[in-house]
């Protein structure tokens, strides 16, 4: 197709300009239009594994085991022209996950294997008691290192380093407020193109950091919860239950990410606990059923 003629004005410059418009010849169409494609990937893969057993006098356990691996695309902006820049893995899955629950009615009290002959009063004290548990132990989040500033390399798409030598762990001791507690961060800003220190470096001219999205990952996630009951009958209908539930009773800290930033003053800290987690807790409550 001809380009712009400047030297036409008025009625011929519009023919010309709708001359160049794919549908126009064919249908007279100058409008816009829409365009829908299966552009984006997504991927997930796992092995699960689950081992239940059922035991005699009121013990149960479920085990789980899930191996995973889940990767996306990222639009970002960079999809067009360059689909494997921010191609990695997706930002709330864990590789491992380990999750163990059990139930054990205690076995004391009238009917059980213990003082099965006990007394209304010796029931109400020793019998009807039940423990459970969950255990969750899984492997760390993934997060993406990113630099203070790009505009020594580029002016648009991601913002993200070169890795140019082993990623060393941080302190990962003392106070997690620490600068390169998670990771080893660099010892100055990189400021200018190609410019390194330790692992990191800003990158060439026109091009994206060579470190992949989410290609680091944080803390790993332990969570006990207990809960004991005591289930006691009043009449022949009417049932009690005491409640005694411990949350995260090892009262086991769950960091959050770091910060990625390589070359920020706050790289490898961590500031806050991890989504969905809590300190240890207790609560307890009372049920009536008739």
């Amino acid at each position: 197709m001809a380009g712009y003629d400047p030297s036409l004005s008025g009625q011929a410059a519009t023919d010309a300009n709708n001359a160049r418009k794919p549908f126009f010849l064919q249908y007279g169409w100058t409008s816009g239009f829409r365009y829908f494609g299966n552009d984006f990937n997504n991927k997930y893969n796992a092995l699960q594994i689950i081992v239940e057993k059922r035991f005699a006098n009121g013990l149960s356990f479920n085990t789980n085991y899930t191996f995973q691996h889940a990767v996306a695309d990222l639009d970002g902006g960079t999809h067009a022209y360059d689909p494997a820049a921010n191609y990695g893995p997706n930002d709330n899955y864990r590789n491992h996950v380990f999750i163990f629950t059990q139930v054990y009615q205690l076995p004391f009290g009238k009917g059980k294997k213990f003082a099965g002959n006990a007394g209304r009063a010796a029931d109400l004290l020793i019998g009807g008691w039940e423990l459970n548990g969950t255990t969750n132990f899984s492997s760390g989040l993934p997060f993406t290192p990113s630099l203070k500033s790009c505009h020594a390399s580029s002016d648009t798409g991601p913002c993200r380093p070169d890795k140019v030598g082993s990623i060393k762990d941080g302190t990962r001791s003392g106070d997690p407020n620490a600068t390169g507690y998670w990771y080893q961060p660099t010892t100055v800003q990189l400021l200018t193109a190609g410019q390194s220190d330790g692992p990191w470096a800003q990158p060439a001219v026109d091009t994206f950091g060579n470190i992949g999205r989410n290609s680091l990952r944080g803390p790993r996630y332990f969570d006990t919860d207990l809960s004991l009951f005591k289930n006691f009958s009043i009449t022949e209908r009417a049932k009690a239950q005491f409640q005694f539930q411990f949350y995260n009773i090892f009262n086991h800290v769950n960091l959050a990410n770091p910060d990625g930033c390589v070359d920020c003053g706050s790289g490898g800290k961590i500031t806050g606990i991890a989504a969905n987690s809590q300190l240890r807790s207790l609560t307890y409550g009372f049920k009536l059923t008739f």
